[in-house]
């Protein structure tokens, strides 16, 4: 009203709130890196329910079970109790919450430029996500604990939630004179790619384990007498993907731990399968071939107690193989027909080796 010229002072504000945005990046980013790497990289547990609505209410995650079951003192899941998600995340939302709330602190009547703050917050919240805390998870998967990477994919599938919720977020508390329209977060993507890494880095872990129990086989091919008893080497396997589905892998989601049994029993069959195809192996009797079929038979009836038809398909071609080894009149591999119907999963070129 009193027609001050503000030129000079607006373009202050301006480099004074550019200023203010990089020492809160800076500042928070600090923040973020004390988080991950001080964590402990387990599930977070809650002693009672004040500490629960307290990591429920800062984070952006929603409980299976509504409050009132869980404080149920009747109800199985009563404290103490874990959340899936180890302290890290928790402690994450309230830093992003607060990074929020610091930035918009300049978003009043005195400050012209709004859509600098959007896009400012955008681009350091963005870049705060996917360096400082989705890219420092990736480099923690080179350690060679199965539990710490599986906490560490249960932590990417929230932090991915988060930053959805936060697209929604920031296109509701963005000003009028911003453009319309959604907003997407490029940490969004990173956290969903990452991910798949994890899982890749899993698969990595159990089949090198796999590897280690299977190559303490040790067939006697040409044994002068059959074995009665299971090799040890099957049962520690068994037991071995038993446990870790019951333990280790509890906490992720079912899709997830079935894709791993997938390729974890499609990984033993194959190695198994090259025990008696190694160049090593130079004649296999009967009761080599017996006590092989043993251990194929126990695997099988283990993953029949999973329950899941699907599985059992990857044992498919190890079934027909010892089948076809121990086959009264192997010339019928030779004939297509037959082949296809019985052996049908048979390696063309491995089956004659066997049966030579």
């Amino acid at each position: 009203t009193w027609k001050y010229p503000v030129r000079s002072l607006d373009a202050f504000l301006l480099v004074l709130f550019g200023k203010y945005a990089e020492l809160l990046k800076r500042r928070f980013s600090d923040d973020f890196q004390e988080i991950v790497s001080t964590d402990d990289y387990m599930p977070m547990p809650i002693g009672k329910i004040d500490e629960y609505d307290k990591a429920v209410n800062v984070s952006w995650y929603t409980p299976d079970k509504p409050r009132e079951e869980i404080q149920r003192p009747t109800d199985q899941h009563r404290f103490p109790c874990v959340l899936p998600f180890s302290q890290m995340y928790p402690l994450c939302c309230i830093d992003i919450r607060n990074f929020l709330h610091q930035f918009y602190f300049f978003a009043d009547d005195h400050f012209q430029h709004p859509k600098v703050i959007d896009e400012t917050l955008r681009a350091s919240l963005d870049e705060l996500l996917s360096e400082k805390v989705c890219q420092s998870l990736v480099e923690r998967l080179s350690t060679q604990y199965l539990g710490q990477i599986v906490q560490i994919l249960i932590n990417l599938e929230h932090f991915e939630t988060a930053c959805e919720e936060l697209e929604l977020l920031l296109v509701a508390a963005r000003s009028t004179a911003s453009i319309g329209g959604s907003i997407v977060l490029k940490a969004t993507e990173d956290f969903r790619n990452s991910k798949k890494t994890a899982e890749k880095r899993i698969f990595e872990l159990v089949n090198s384990k796999i590897d280690d129990l299977i190559e303490t086989a040790e067939y006697d091919w040409m044994a002068p007498n059959f074995e009665t008893e299971p090799s040890n080497y099957i049962q520690t396997l068994t037991r071995y993907l038993s446990n870790i589905m019951n333990s280790v892998l509890l906490g992720l989601p079912t899709e997830i731990k079935e894709l791993i049994y997938f390729d974890a029993l499609s990984h033993a069959a194959t190695m198994i399968l090259s025990l008696p195809l190694s160049p090593i192996v130079k004649r296999i009797n009967p009761n080599g071939v017996a006590t092989l079929a043993k251990d194929v038979r126990y695997l099988t009836e283990f993953v029949d107690t999973l329950e899941n038809p699907i599985l059992r398909e990857n044992l498919d071609e190890l079934q027909q193989t010892v089948t076809l080894m121990q086959a009264e009149n192997p010339e019928e591999f030779y004939d297509i027909s037959t082949r296809n119907k019985k052996y049908g999963r048979v390696d063309a070129m491995s089956g004659p080796i066997l049966l030579d």
